[in-house]
């Protein structure tokens, strides 16, 4: 297990209830003395044990597993325990272990937390490794580049992936309501599909829940507007932008194209197993592609892909997760080759498959894509003719923006349950927004 040593406590994220603190390395994010020099080879001689985290749903844990059973068959003294969960509270949990002085030393993130985790100096810096322990030849350099804070290299994407809207084809076909293969030309013809859908199946299931809370198309729906989620460490967006999104999804539940708020709440914190898809509530939902995988293991109906509605600027190919190391780590430099190895490796890419997203390494994906089966040919597909249209790769997100989600929800469901107006929503979201990036950046 890695440790801290002596380090000052600042505060990090705050929840609803409490704060959550990390420690912040005092020099650099270096590891501790008793750890290889950065850059240095792994430990291939003594016992080494490792931690691992990461989120998602069984399917995710019992792959993973996998890929670091091989690792350790093929280098005996590195053995791993693991902790894993759904994605609600992930981040408050490694946070507190942070905090606790025994955080893992290797850690599953998203571009949420990257600028976060890099300026308290909780993930190691990794470029001394590039070239030699981690080989990243293979990772377009857009992709590569979101890693990367302020030109340094803390995070490796596991997986590229892009948004995407799973459609129940079981449900929809009979009805003679199946989109193209090309989706909803734009947002307007998306809600008229929808009701449709409601009519045809009075509400049982929904054709979609509220998604209002949706981050990822949320950011989707600005950047078609040629906006971003921020302008440096502040909003990109308005008041005037939240009201008429907010509006949007009002407009939606009122019409019956989208599902009242109290069937989407259950589902709003992202945990896969809740998906109103695979409780069958809704005929469909918004998806990041990669994940078509796990839902469709959670129903015995025939689920279809849809680009998100109306122009495909606002796609991007993402990282779906980041590995990163634990700078206090008593193996970094081990921890190093182990990423290495999820995303390097054609043994490896062969049993991760594209449960997280497509294979990063060009090399790994076109080794492993023949033998693919016709779900992950599907997904590769799907991806492959979104991101050709997708727009330029948004910066890495503000400094704080782990929350906004946590805010995003709250405003949302204030909507949803009539308790604010979409434009008093939208005004305390803002405020709420500017608030906690001004914080964290202080």
């Amino acid at each position: 297990m890695a440790i801290f040593g002596s380090r000052s406590v600042r505060a990090l994220l705050a929840g609803a209830a409490a704060v959550t603190v990390l420690a912040t390395a005092a020099c650099g994010g270096g590891s501790r003395a008793s750890d290889q020099e950065a850059g240095g080879p792994p430990e291939r001689e003594e016992p080494v044990q490792l931690e691992v985290t990461w989120w998602g749903g069984p399917a995710r844990a019992e792959i993973t597993q996998k890929v670091l059973d091989l690792y350790t068959q093929k280098h005996p003294n590195v053995t791993f325990t693991t902790q894993w969960q759904g994605y609600s509270g992930y981040y408050d949990k490694v946070n507190t272990t942070a905090a606790g002085r025994n955080a893992a030393d290797i850690i599953q993130i998203d571009n949420r937390v990257l600028r976060e985790y890099a300026n308290k100096e909780l993930i190691a810096p990794l470029d001394a490794w590039v070239g030699g322990t981690l080989q990243v030849d293979g990772i377009d350099p857009k992709l590569l580049d979101t890693g990367k804070v302020d030109g340094t290299l803390y995070a490796v994407p596991l997986a590229a992936n892009t948004g995407s809207f799973v459609v129940d084809k079981t449900v929809v076909e009979p009805l003679g309501l199946l989109p193209p293969e090309t989706g909803w030309a734009s947002w307007e013809e998306f809600g008229s599909w929808a009701a449709q859908v409601n009519q045809a199946t009075g509400g049982a299931p929904w054709a979609f829940r509220d998604e209002s809370s949706t981050m990822g198309a949320f950011e989707f729906w600005l950047r078609q507007r040629g906006k971003e989620l921020y302008n440096g460490q502040a909003p990109g967006f308005t008041v005037e932008d939240v009201t008429q999104w907010f509006e949007m999804w009002a407009g939606f539940r009122q019409s019956g194209a989208a599902s009242p708020a109290e069937v989407a709440q259950p589902a709003n914190g992202g945990d896969i197993s809740k998906n109103t898809v695979i409780t069958q509530q809704t005929a469909g939902t918004f998806s990041y592609d990669n994940q078509l995988t796990e839902i469709a293991k959670g129903t015995d109906h025939e689920l279809v892909l849809m680009p998100l509605p109306g122009p495909q600027t606002g796609a991007y190919a993402r990282p779906s997760q980041f590995f990163t190391a634990y700078a206090q780590g008593d193996n970094v430099a081990t921890a190093v080759d182990v990423i290495n190895f999820f995303v390097s490796d054609p043994e490896a890419g062969a049993i991760l498959g594209t449960e997280r997203g497509l294979p990063p390494s060009k090399q790994v994906r076109d080794t492993i894509s023949p033998a693919f089966d016709e779900q992950l040919k599907y997904v590769l597909e799907f991806d492959e003719r979104v991101t050709a249209q997708a727009g330029p790769t948004p910066p890495v997100p503000a400094q704080g923006d782990s929350q906004i989600t946590r805010l995003l929800t709250a405003a949302s469901e204030n909507v949803g349950f009539g308790r604010q107006s979409p434009a008093d929503a939208a005004a305390e979201f803002v405020a709420q927004v500017t608030g906690e990036l001004e914080r964290a950046a202080s």
